[in-house]
């Protein structure tokens, strides 16, 4: 493939770090993650479930189906 193809094939990973202290530095995810990952050209996020915050959730769901962005967590 050219350079497009790896463009539509880009993937965003949100997780905490190993020793990241969760108390007061959580990984989020808002409107603006999917926003920016539209105009990158992204369309997949992966996010660690039970250590990332996802704001107005139904909103972002919302949003990342209008752009075509998988959410997935593990």
């Amino acid at each position: 493939g050219d350079a497009s193809t790896l463009n539509r094939s880009l993937t965003v990973v949100k997780i905490a770090k190993p020793n990241q202290d969760m108390r007061f530095d959580v990984p989020v995810i808002g409107i603006k993650t999917i926003e920016v990952m539209r105009e990158a050209g992204a369309s997949c996020l992966a996010i660690d479930a039970g250590r990332c915050l996802l704001l107005d959730g139904a909103a972002v769901i919302e949003a990342a189906d209008g752009a075509d962005i998988s959410i997935v967590a593990g």
